[in-house]
């Protein structure tokens, strides 16, 4: 084999050059970021904190665009045009004002425990390259697991969050249900289901057509006689089924399906009953979440989201199988370059397990913070959520101007602004009401005091409240009341 270069002309041309600053500059650097983590959080309980803002592309390129750097600069350089250009220019999820989608707030050892993990940039993917950061994966799991009942056999891994959890269950479950023949085959879901369900079903093969759409009760949770009816007649035509979703904590509104009863009817009928309780899977810890959530233990696949409702950084989602082994049967392929990492069931390979191979230390920051903190104390700060979710729809309800919609459930609530003066033809009161909350919405984002979300239940347009924030004090939800009284008040005199 011919080489272009000769030994000794490379052994003149390697300089031996690193990356690495010399360790005072490490520091240096290591605590300039760490002293302005610790001031950002100190300042999200200032009242006149905003909670970030959003340009437009125009205005992003402009700020930071720019071609491919040629020349160094200082590290205090580039964290300065981090600090001042890049970070204010996005929201704070976990700011105590922030009430909209499901809000991400962790905490400060998790923070931490994510810079352990990206420090000591461990292979999470075999156990020959991590069996010890392996193993506290597998704590981790078997705490998930005995906080939601589900048998010692059950297995799963940390992903990056719940639109990857539920892809992979899905894809265990397709494996298990149909040896990944989708064809002739359905999946049940209802209306209120996450959006990463259809998107994790898209990508496995099922056309639109192939979802059963179960109808909602009044209280937004699928309608279990309508599901068994939907079964028999599928069946009867001679139609595959593969699972049925169940909801435990629905993004729209909180609610939870009655899992007791579609865990019935699921297996009566050799279904896969998956649960997706990305967010709300983790109430569980608490004796009311526990009884809200009676029947997940039954399911054949969940997925959690500690990310939300656990308090670590992004990302971090968890998918959890009952009968571990089909996880294997799933995902195990194990070429020639892996022979050396093959280890049996016990010494966990989590790369077969799922279908990343590289993965990173996710499992850290799980278990740094539960065992920082304790199970108890996050008990109590799931249970002071829970309280102040029910405070704010109490107090809100208290208004004239506003309308619970949805009471809550788990960490939501819904509501509407109504105008003081409403039309009586019920079509026109209706379009009034869905333009002032509208604009109502808009007049909330552009204040960057507080953050709402909406979303439309039927033909209503309406607005939701979620505290899911460790951070989140009763005087932020007065404050919350205090700002949409006065918005909505404006959005009302703008329509006039």
């Amino acid at each position: 084999m011919a080489y272009d270069n000769s030994l000794e002309q490379l052994e003149s041309r390697i300089h031996d050059v690193s990356l690495d600053f010399e360790p005072e500059g490490m520091r240096r650097a290591g605590y300039q970021v760490v002293d302005w983590i610790v001031a950002r959080l100190g300042r999200l309980r200032d009242p006149e904190t905003g909670l970030g803002q959003e340009l437009s592309r125009d205005e992003t390129e402009k700020l930071l665009r720019e071609p491919l750097p040629e020349r160094p600069n200082s590290f205090e350089v580039v964290f300065d045009q981090f600090a001042t250009m890049v970070a204010p220019n996005a929201f704070s999820l976990d700011h105590p004002r922030f009430f909209a989608f499901i809000p991400s707030a962790p905490s400060y050892v998790s923070i931490l425990a994510d810079a352990l993990a990206a420090g000591t940039n461990v292979f999470a993917g075999t156990w020959l390259e991590s069996s010890g950061p392996s193993q506290v994966e597998l704590v981790v799991l078997d705490w998930f697991k005995q906080m939601l009942g589900l048998p010692a056999e059950a297995a799963g891994l940390l992903v990056s969050g719940g639109s990857v959890a539920n892809l992979t269950a899905l894809a265990v479950a397709r494996k298990a249900q149909l040896n990944d023949q989708v064809g002739n085959a359905v999946v049940y879901l209802s209306g209120q289901t996450h959006a990463s369900i259809d998107r994790a079903l898209r990508i496995l093969g099922f056309s639109p057509d192939q979802l059963r759409t179960i109808p909602t009760d009044s209280a937004h949770r699928m309608d279990t006689r309508a599901l068994a009816e939907q079964i028999r007649g599928d069946r009867a035509a001679g139609v595959r089924a593969l699972a049925v979703i169940g909801n435990a904590g629905t993004t729209n509104t909180g609610a939870i399906d009655p899992l007791e009863e579609i865990a019935r009817i699921a297996h009566q009928n050799s279904l896969w009953f998956h649960v997706d309780a990305a967010y709300g899977g983790f109430a569980a810890l608490t004796s009311r979440g526990r009884a809200a959530l009676r029947g997940i233990e039954q399911a054949d696949s969940l997925v959690l989201d500690p990310h939300k409702w656990f308090y670590c950084p992004f990302e971090a989602g968890c998918a959890i199988v009952r009968q571990g082994r089909l996880m294997r049967e799933t995902f195990r392929i194990l070429p020639e370059y892996m022979r050396d990492v093959a280890r049996e069931e016990r010494e966990v390979n989590f790369c077969d397990y799922g279908p990343q191979l590289t993965r990173s230390f996710r499992a850290l920051k799980v278990w740094m913070s539960v065992k920082t903190y304790g199970a108890a104390r996050l008990r109590e700060v799931i249970d002071q959520c829970l309280d102040l979710t029910e405070y704010a729809a109490l107090l809100f309800a208290r208004s004239p101007r506003l309308a619970i919609v949805t009471p809550p459930s788990l960490g939501v609530f819904t509501f509407r602004y109504l105008p003081e003066k409403l039309p009586e033809n019920a079509e026109a009161r209706e379009a009034l009401l869905n333009r002032v909350n509208e604009d109502l919405m808009r007049r909330i984002i552009s204040s960057r005091k507080l953050m709402l979300s909406s979303t439309r239940l039927g033909t209503r347009h309406v607005l939701r409240f979620c505290v899911l924030n460790h951070r989140s004090r009763k005087e932020d939800v007065r404050m919350a009341l205090k700002l949409t009284l006065e918005l909505g008040r404006e959005a009302e005199r703008a329509l006039a």
